[in-house]
């Protein structure tokens, strides 16, 4: 077997917001997609605006049939869980700085995984289709993004001479709602292949943590078989077992008193560093992934906006936890979702306003 890389998109210049469609004409197996989506900041500022904001979806499609479909928020954290580290990534406020998103589409339950990848011959057109809007968070322009900088770019990291494959996997986000104050919000999951994980993610601005919801039960068949019943806080407990904390590289532009927001919303720790000689800033940590950030400077505290680079590490990539079922590299051990007539996930609430989002990942034979 020979492994290669190839270009599917190369630096392809994109309008300021809409979609792409791109073939994947390719025939050997595919192991995984790497997408790179990047645009440059205005000449001001653009704050709070990470490319991860930006993107409505990232999918693989043949025809109607959807294999993965995910927006910014989801498909870094599934980078994140599924490689074990965040990739480097361009996070920055600072006008004339470029940002982006470096995002993994897996197939396979490894890189270079034989068993399980996307086999071309078994669709019939295999497309990549993105959609983006540069101005969801700021309008485009001095502080928000450059008009007429977005680029997109995507490699199929192929296996060429590789068996056929079994199957592959399938991660889509299955179900959206914003949350009440209280009540369970029921969600039913699909039963048609088994699941390999489960990813929640939710969200909402001055609180972190998965904010929203109190506990998280999964169901089949009615109650016949429970496979977990836990709280919110200890799932997020049980999270920091098997992963470690994520590190990442932020850069900021805020004025003293303002308000930051790194990627990590549980236990965040921020190192921030000034651009600017004889600068230094504390960050009010509550570990929610938010707080204000207060800089000081020639013997005070200082004015106007100053670039601050901060060493990120934490919990909770964009407000979103990540529960495997079972062994990740041995699908005996996933969750038999075919043998039962009703699988359903319970989300109590316990805070009104948050959005919450859910994404299956399965094992699709072929």
């Amino acid at each position: 077997m020979l492994r290669r890389q190839s270009y599917l998109e190369n630096r392809k210049v994109l309008a300021d917001s809409g979609e792409i469609v791109t073939d994947i004409n390719v025939r050997d197996p595919i192991t995984a997609l790497w997408v790179e989506i990047r645009a440059s900041n205005g000449g001001t500022s653009n704050k709070n605006s990470p490319m991860v904001a930006c993107i409505d979806a990232i999918e693989v499609i043949d025809g109607s049939d959807v294999l993965f479909s995910l927006d910014g928020y989801e498909v870094f954290a599934l980078t994140a869980y599924a490689l074990g580290h965040i990739p480097y990534s361009l996070i920055c406020e600072y006008g004339n700085l470029t940002q982006n998103l470096n995002a993994l589409i897996p197939f396979g339950r490894f890189i270079g995984d034989t068993m399980y990848a996307l086999d071309p011959t078994r669709f019939a057109n295999l497309q990549v289709r993105v959609k983006w809007n540069l101005a969801n968070v700021n309008t485009v322009g001095l502080t928000g993004y450059t008009t007429g900088t977005a680029t997109l770019t995507v490699v199929a990291d192929i296996m060429e001479g590789a068996p056929a494959p079994i199957g592959c996997l399938m991660t889509k986000e299955h179900y959206t709602f914003t949350t009440a104050a209280s009540g369970v919000e029921y969600v039913d999951l699909p039963t048609d292949f088994n699941h390999r994980a489960l990813l929640i993610r939710c969200h909402e601005a001055g609180s972190g943590q998965m904010s929203g919801i109190s506990n998280v039960k999964v169901s089949c068949d009615q109650g016949k078989f429970i496979p977990f019943d836990m709280r919110k806080n200890d799932l997020h407990r049980l999270m920091t077992l098997r992963y470690p904390p994520f590190h990442y590289k932020h850069t900021f532009y805020v004025t003293t008193s303002g308000t930051i927001y790194p990627l990590l919303k549980f236990d965040e720790q921020v190192c921030l560093t000034g651009y600017d000689a004889d600068i230094f800033a504390s960050y009010l940590n509550d570990g929610i992934g938010e707080g204000a950030v207060y800089i000081y400077g020639n013997g005070g505290v200082t004015s106007g906006n100053k670039q601050l680079m901060a060493d990120v590490q934490g919990f909770c990539p964009v407000g979103t936890i990540w529960y495997p079922w079972g062994l990740l590299a041995e699908p005996s051990s996933w969750l038999g979702a075919t043998q039962f007539r009703s699988l359903r996930l319970e989300l109590t609430q316990d805070n009104a306003g948050a959005s919450c989002f859910v994404v299956v990942q399965q094992d699709r034979p072929y």
